[in-house]
């Protein structure tokens, strides 16, 4: 299963002019899965310009992350399957470099638009850190909705919503009355949970087991399928519970990986009557038949 901790970071480098040989101009820092990260850009003896991906954590123990990333320069394919490895101490990895005589093929003048498209495949050592604020001048002055969840307001961007989830793109595009609405009040949502979702949603924090099952429920609920492919990839591959925990959520959320996963955890000392669920209902026949092959398979 492809890992599914992807992101991009994005920077206009403007007045590369003023940047002279030997030196450094450095984007805007964006926080995804717990860490800092931004694009800085050198500029060495010959004038070839390097774009670079920094990787900041507040972790001050061991840790290392690896990345595959594609770097697109001017709106162009610039590098693909570039990886690098990140540590508390140093970077691993060859960096590309734009050859001045290149510059007009990919729209650098006095300003430069590059993006790393970022798909992390490890991490270890970094641990869940503090939730997104979605209520502060940042969340503001990006805002053009407010969502009302219990006692607390949420100020997010409409279009980044309907983006990943089909359930706010039918409620801020459809015939709804919230439609035209710019605060909306979503009723029966623990807030605790929303800003869960919210934080994996824009990957600013970690899945851990103790989230995974409400945010899991709350994707499915609002469709929004990067967040249920995280909590798919976070069980399969990460998650320490038990194979009755993954199997019962796999099968209530149809994760087909998950449950493909499960099933060849089963062996013969597992204990088939304790994954059935108490409404049998909850098995399509599919899946009993499946359940049923793998337990005859161990007598």
């Amino acid at each position: 299963m492809t890992d599914n901790k992807e992101f991009i970071v994005r920077q206009v480098f403007n007045n590369l002019s003023s940047l002279k040989n030997g030196d450094w101009m450095y984007g805007d820092a964006v926080k995804r899965f717990g860490v800092d990260w931004r694009i800085q850009l050198y500029k060495n003896d010959s004038g070839n310009m390097y774009p670079h991906l920094l990787c900041e954590s507040p972790e001050t123990g061991d840790w290392s992350i690896i990345t595959n990333c594609d770097v697109i320069v001017g709106g162009k394919s610039f590098k693909t399957g570039l990886q690098f490895k990140f540590t508390h101490n140093l970077m691993i990895g060859g960096l590309p470099f734009i050859k001045k005589r290149d510059f007009a093929n990919y729209g650098i003048d006095e300003s430069a638009s590059i993006e790393f498209h970022v798909r992390i495949t490890e991490m270890t050592g970094i641990k869940k850190r503090k939730s997104m604020n979605f209520d502060d001048d940042v969340a503001k002055e990006a805002s053009d909705v407010v969502l009302i969840v219990g006692d607390q307001k949420f100020y997010v961007n409409k279009m980044y919503l309907s983006l990943h989830s089909t359930y706010f793109k039918t409620l801020f595009s459809g015939n709804f009355s919230e439609s035209k609405k710019s605060i909306i009040e979503l009723k029966d949502i623990d807030p605790k949970s929303f800003q869960n979702f919210l934080d994996i949603l824009y990957a600013v924090s970690l899945l851990e087991n103790d989230t995974v099952s409400e945010i899991l429920k709350l994707a499915d609920f609002f469709d929004a399928k990067i967040v249920v492919q995280r909590c798919e990839e976070f069980l399969m591959n990460h998650s320490k519970e038990s194979l009755k925990f993954k199997f019962q959520l796999a099968i209530k959320y149809k994760l087909a990986e998950l449950k493909n996963k499960c099933f060849s955890e089963m062996t013969k000392t597992t204990n088939f009557k304790e994954l059935i669920p108490e409404n049998a209902a909850d098995f399509d026949s599919e899946v009993w038949k499946e359940f049923s092959s793998k337990a005859i398979s161990f007598l």
